[in-house]
C-alpha cells in the first residue's frame, strides 16, 4: 500500500490492519520500546487480544501494523476510541532499532488524517491525544512539532505490602467480595458514578465486562473485588487483579471508585486497605496502580496516605481536531 489517507507510506514498508493472530508481535514491540525507555515492559499478549477483540472498537479507527520488507514488525499504531464527544488516544510504537528515522511522525500524522475523515463524517470536533513517559525529550519535541500541548501527567504508584495494614471501615459501611452475575451492572454503574470527576471517559458496560472481566488478559478473579455497601446500595468498589505484565511478584488495583455522596468518610481507603490486607496474605510482596496527578477527588493524597509513592510517569498531549 503506497498511500494512506493522503499519507506517503515511508520508502521500504508497508501498513495494514492489525488482525488478531498479530498479538504475540505487538505484545513484543509493546514491550521492547518502555523496555528501551524506562525499563520495564508494558503489556502481555492476553491483553493485546483483549484490545484487538473489544466490542468499543470503532469502524474507522482499526490499529495499524507498519512492517518492513521481510515481514518484521517495525511499527504500531493503536488507536484508543471513546465517544460523546469523540476522544481518541494514539500510541505509536516503533522498534527501538529504527528511532530517528521519523517513523513515530508518520505514525501520528496517520492517526490525525484518520480522526480528521471522522470530523469530516460526524460534522464534529475530535480530541486527538497522544502520550509519552515523562523523560522522553524527543518525543515532546515531536508531539510540540506537530501542534499538540500537554495537558495531564499520570503517575504508576506502588506499595511494597511488608505488613498487613489496618482496615478501618467507616460506621455504616459493610464490605464484601463480588459476586459475578449479580453485581456485574451495579458495580459498573458505581464505577461510572465514580468516576465521573475524572478526565476522560469511562467505558460502556460492554467494553468494561470485556476488559475486566471477560477478557483472557484481565485475570479476573471476584475474590479481590471488593465493593463498599451502604446497606443494600452499592457505594464504591476497588478491583484488583493478582499480577502485573510490567512488574514480577506485584498485583494491579485496575479500578477504584466511591459515589460523590460517600467521598471524604474514608470508604476509599478501607477499600484499598481490605485489598492490600488480602494481597498481603496471598503472599503477593506489593500492589501498583496508575492515577491521574491532577484528579480532582484528591486519589493521589489517599494513595500516598495509604503507604504508596510514584514509581513512573508519563504525559497525555492533546490536538483539538474542528470539521
Amino acid at each position: 500500500m503506497s498511500d494512506v489517507n493522503g499519507w506517503s507510506v515511508p520508502e521500504g514498508y508497508e501498513v495494514r490492519e492489525a488482525r488478531v493472530e498479530d498479538a504475540p508481535a505487538i505484545a513484543e514491540l509493546m514491550n521492547l520500546v518502555p523496555l528501551a525507555e524506562v525499563g520495564v515492559p508494558w503489556t502481555n499478549v492476553e491483553e493485546v487480544r483483549d484490545e484487538l477483540t473489544s466490542p468499543g472498537r470503532a469502524p474507522g479507527f482499526a490499529d495499524v501494523m507498519l512492517t518492513a520488507a521481510d515481514g518484521a514488525l517495525a511499527g504500531y499504531l493503536s488507536l484508543d476510541v471513546t465517544e460523546g464527544p469523540v476522544q481518541v488516544h494514539a500510541l505509536a510504537f516503533v522498534r527501538p532499532s529504527l528511532w530517528g528515522r521519523g517513523l513515530s511522525a508518520y505514525l501520528l500524522r496517520l492517526a490525525e488524517a484518520r480522526c480528521r475523515a471522522e470530523t469530516s463524517a460526524r460534522r464534529e470536533p475530535v480530541m486527538l491525544r497522544v502520550s509519552r513517559f515523562t523523560g522522553n525529550a524527543a518525543a515532546g519535541r515531536l508531539f510540540a512539532a506537530l501542534g499538540y500541548g500537554r495537558v495531564r501527567t499520570f503517575w504508576m504508584m506502588r506499595i511494597e505490602l511488608r505488613e498487613a495494614p489496618p482496615v478501618r471501615v467507616p460506621e455504616g459501611i459493610t464490605i464484601r467480595t463480588f459476586r459475578p452475575g449479580t453485581d456485574d451492572a451495579a458495580t459498573h454503574a458505581t464505577l461510572a458514578e465514580g468516576f465521573v470527576d475524572h478526565w476522560g471517559a469511562f467505558p460502556a458496560f460492554e467494553e468494561w465486562r470485556h476488559h475486566e472481566i471477560e477478557g483472557e488478559g484481565s485475570l479476573f478473579d471476584p475474590s479481590l473485588w471488593f465493593l463498599a455497601l451502604d446497606g443494600d446500595e452499592v457505594v464504591g468498589a476497588a478491583c484488583c487483579r493478582p499480577s502485573s505484565p510490567r512488574v514480577e511478584d506485584t498485583a494491579q488495583v485496575s479500578e477504584l471508585a466511591v459515589r460523590r455522596p460517600w467521598r471524604r468518610r474514608g470508604v476509599a481507603l478501607a477499600l484499598l486497605q481490605t485489598a492490600f490486607a488480602e494481597l498481603h496474605r496471598r503472599g503477593i510482596p506489593a500492589a501498583e496502580l496508575a492515577v491521574d496527578a491532577q484528579n480532582p477527588t484528591g486519589a493521589t493524597r489517599l494513595y500516598e496516605r495509604a503507604g504508596m509513592k510514584e514509581v513512573l510517569s508519563w504525559d497525555v498531549w492533546e490536538k483539538r481536531l474542528e470539521p
